[in-house]
């Protein structure tokens, strides 16, 4: 009986919280100019080409490495990095240069009710992420 009701406050509790958070990320569009919107929309396309370029870029031995399951995530990317090329390591440099340089131009943008809505909007996502780290260490246990 009593693990029927921790299933089901922690069900609950997990609606809830997706619920919170598509609602804020629903206001926070909302509160976007339209300009703001459209920058983002571009940001987001350029790091999903930029993504695919790099994924265009792996090699066979790469793809095995990311397909093998028997390594943890951890594993995984050690042994992915230590097989980058030159040239994969200039592509994920310039990649993250870009996505830099991308959120500091979508900051300058932002009026500081918008800066401390996003605040706010990353506290709750960390207090959400630390909640399900403790539902699961509940649940192995």
């Amino acid at each position: 009986m009593k693990s029927i009701t921790t299933i089901l406050i922690i069900t609950i509790t997990l609606f809830l919280g997706s619920t919170k958070t598509f609602a804020q990320e629903k206001e926070l569009k909302e509160n976007l100019t339209v300009e703001q919107q459209k920058l983002l929309q571009e940001q987001r396309d350029v790091m999903k080409a930029n993504r695919e370029a790099f994924k265009a870029s792996l090699t066979a031995e790469q793809l095995a490495i990311l397909k093998d399951r028997s390594l943890t995530r951890e594993q995984q990317q050690a042994a992915l990095v230590a097989t980058f090329s030159d040239a994969q390591k200039a592509i994920l440099n310039e990649n993250r240069e870009k996505a830099k340089s991308l959120k500091e131009e979508f900051k300058t943008t932002l009026t500081k009710e918008q800066r401390q809505q996003l605040h706010s909007q990353n506290e709750n996502k960390i207090r959400e992420k630390l909640s399900e780290i403790k539902e699961r260490r509940i649940r192995k246990n």
